[in-house]
């Protein structure tokens, strides 16, 4: 992806050559079988799960089709935006809507089921909380075609780049953000296994679980510490050593240095800002609902996040201050 070509906001659609995606674009008579919209530095989408994942990682085949959507300036602004993105993160971990796919790929449609979602259906929706008719009709049984014959939206020139060989390394790299989200998947199946009457399928919905039932916060716990979820941010430390040391950092990327050091310190300021948000949060559930461990827990992960956020915009900086960068004005800051 061409990064500094797009904005919050803005919906990425996509032609896979998988064979459930050529299925798709054939009964809906399109080039596009995914559709992904853009959280700031971020994408967010329907897989597996809802997930977000860093644009300069993604890589498209030549005869893959891509292309890119902004809403029209006559209707953006930076409040709808902000808030658009802020209900999108809500959804982070909720599982997709196996059945509906399988009915898409078939050439049929069907009811959604409650508290899963679609790709197509999970962007429309969220355009359709700050009051945008994304598509026409119901935006619950849309598909990416539907997205692409939007009549609020209009085409980003040149949304995409020609892959360098450093690009390529880099999204072939530790991504600690990707294995986070298969942790949290598979925390949630084992939550499921627990409480086989409760339907939480993201982390916002266990935390409401967990403020109306402070007495299971230990067996949460318990089941988080099973998996990789508290260790992550310690294993891309190991896997990624480059991101904190300057020469390292130099020698891995060379003449990408000075680019990737932007982004990644974009990004860790993104995280940055994303933790310290969560441990306000969790600071006052403390005092207001209850000091359980679970809060406890969860701020003592942000804050050892937040270390290792720093330590790398540390070494981006000292990186763009050797190669002599000037900071890059992005269309949203």
């Amino acid at each position: 992806m061409n990064v500094q070509a797009l904005e919050p906001g803005d919906i990425i659609l996509v032609g896979y050559h998988d064979e459930d995606s050529r299925e798709i674009q054939r009964r809906t008579n399109s080039l596009y079988s995914h559709a992904m919209l853009v959280w700031y530095s971020s994408i967010i989408h329907a897989s597996d799960i809802v997930i977000t994942e860093n644009p300069s990682r993604m890589l498209f085949a030549e005869d893959e089709t891509v292309c890119v959507l902004r809403l029209k300036d006559e209707l953006w602004n930076k409040t709808r935006i902000d808030d658009m993105i802020k209900y999108a993160r809500s959804f982070v971990g909720t599982f997709y809507d196996r059945k509906a796919l399988v009915a898409l790929r078939d050439g049929k449609k069907v009811e959604p089921k409650e508290n899963r979602q679609m790709c197509a259906r999970y962007v429309a929706q969220c355009y359709d909380y700050v009051c945008l008719d994304l598509v026409d009709g119901d935006y619950e049984l849309c598909t990416p075609e539907d997205i692409n014959n939007s009549k609020i939206m209009r085409r980003v020139e040149k949304p995409l780049q020609e892959a360098t060989k450093e690009d390529e390394e880099f999204a072939e790299s530790f991504d600690v953000t990707l294995l986070q989200f298969w942790a949290i998947k598979d925390f949630l199946i084992s939550l499921k296994r627990k409480f086989p009457n409760e339907d939480i399928v993201s982390l916002d919905q266990l935390e409401d679980f967990i403020v109306h039932n402070l007495s299971v916060g230990d067996d949460v716990l318990e089941l988080l510490r099973r998996t990789d979820y508290f260790d992550l941010w310690a294993k891309e430390k190991e896997h990624c050593p480059y991101n904190y040391s300057v020469d390292a950092f130099k020698e891995k990327w060379k003449d990408n240095a000075a680019r990737m050091a932007i982004d990644v310190e974009k990004d860790s300021e993104r995280i940055i800002e994303e933790k310290l948000r969560d441990i306000a949060e969790y600071e006052r559930r403390i005092e207001t609902i209850g000091d359980i461990e679970y809060y406890r827990e969860m701020i003592a992960l942000r804050n050892n996040i937040i270390a290792a956020s720093k330590e790398r915009i540390a070494v981006a900086k000292q990186v763009k201050e050797d190669l002599g960068v000037v900071k890059i004005k992005f269309p949203w800051c």
